[in-house]
């Protein structure tokens, strides 16, 4: 047993073997040095290009792709990233388009450093994997989803419609346990038409067809809307809102309501996590690019593998604390606010709270308010609304 394990140990697979096994690949594979010249292409990639294998080895890799990349945005071209190399040492993947003839293709390209034998690193590996597939099946879930919704919101509507006439005595008298029932039923109804609501938006920003309406906004105007509307639910547990920074902030460019959602799922999500008698904090900032906000809370933290996922559609960080949804809020806001040309990101410690901060681009020689008010240089220092 161990003679035969010796022979294997010693065995190599040949070089032409090894170029066999890639070109079976449906995969497109390619290898190019620290200059960008060509030093492997597959049969997948080489059919995918159009050109004859024996003038793709030893060419600038850049201009293999020209055909390719024709009209197609330089920030989705394949290979631009070479030219970073602060990058060059990690693993990447990322999704880039190029054409097949008059057909958009999307391919899903994974790239790792190429090194020699003894660990130098002498250039980058490529695979270039066909997502029209994926393209076309996430194209019919979000369809399925989109009409589902519509078909479902109507009769929630009437349902909802129904218990709110009866439960305003439209009806007659109803007795005190009938009253709590329908009150039940009535709850139900409500998180039913927001996850209807949830998945239709979902469905709309999946298709690119949101349809933003923008206009020259202040955060801090949008955030005290969405604080009025949330307060009701934040006296409940005497979880205690609060509005810090200042109200003369650059505008932004942005859809209104779209915005005020993005806020009200934050803060709706920090009151969650919230433990009573806690605060919920708003921040904003500005420097000359960007204008912040952040939503901070007293809650529980979460993990530090979960602050990427949260931001997944059906995805929830583990809690103690009270929990539910549908795990779809984070993921739209997401969403909206990369929409915007924006960005968002969470920050948390576990046992210490979370922030969660979104920056959106300011508009050049924004003016202030219309009002002119401003509650000091500096801002509030903790103003209650």
């Amino acid at each position: 047993m161990k003679q035969t394990e010796s022979i294997a140990e010693k065995r190599e697979i040949p070089v032409s073997a090894i170029r066999g096994i890639v070109d079976s690949l449906t995969s497109g594979i390619l290898a190019v040095d620290l200059e960008m010249n060509v030093l492997f292409v597959n049969a997948a990639l080489v059919r995918r290009l159009g050109v004859p294998k024996e003038k793709c080895e030893g060419q600038l890799a850049q201009r293999l792709f020209d055909s390719l990349i024709s009209g197609v945005p330089l920030t989705q071209t394949p290979l631009y990233r070479l030219h970073d190399t602060r990058s060059s040492l990690r693993p990447q993947s990322r999704e880039v388009q190029c054409r097949d003839g008059s057909r958009l293709v999307h391919l899903r390209e994974d790239s790792a450093p190429l090194k020699d034998e003894s660990g130098k690193l002498v250039g980058r590996l490529f695979a270039y994997h066909d997502l029209n597939w994926e393209k076309t099946v996430d194209q019919m879930k979000s369809d399925f989803i989109s009409i589902a919704s519509h078909e479902l919101r109507t009769p929630m509507t009437s349902i909802k419609g129904g218990i709110d006439l009866i439960l305003g005595g439209c009806a007659g008298d109803v007795g005190k346990e009938a009253v709590e029932l329908l009150q039940v039923a009535h709850t139900a109804c409500d998180r039913m038409i927001r996850l209807i609501n949830d998945l239709l938006d979902l469905s709309k920003i999946e298709a690119g067809q949101i349809g933003l309406k923008l206009e020259p906004l202040n955060l801090v105007d949008v955030a005290e809307r969405s604080i009025r509307i949330l307060k009701p639910l934040a006296s409940q547990d005497q979880i205690l809102l609060k509005l810090n920074g200042p109200r003369d902030l650059p505008s932004v460019q942005a859809d209104s309501d779209r915005i005020e959602q993005v806020v009200t799922n934050l803060i709706a999500n920090a009151l969650k996590f919230s433990p009573t008698h806690g605060e919920v904090c708003l921040d904003f900032s500005a420097d000359e690019n960007w204008v912040s906000c952040t939503v901070s809370d007293q809650g529980c933290g979460i993990e530090e593998d979960d602050l990427e996922r949260i931001f997944g559609k059906f995805q929830q960080a583990s809690s103690p604390q009270r929990g539910g949804g549908t795990g779809l809020g984070l993921a739209i806001t997401h969403a909206l606010v990369t929409e915007h040309g924006g960005k968002i990101w969470a920050e948390s410690k576990v046992g210490h709270g979370s922030r969660f901060v979104f920056c959106l681009p300011r508009v050049a020689r924004a003016t202030n308010r219309a009002n002119g008010g401003r509650l000091s240089a500096n801002g509030p220092s903790g103003s209650i609304v």
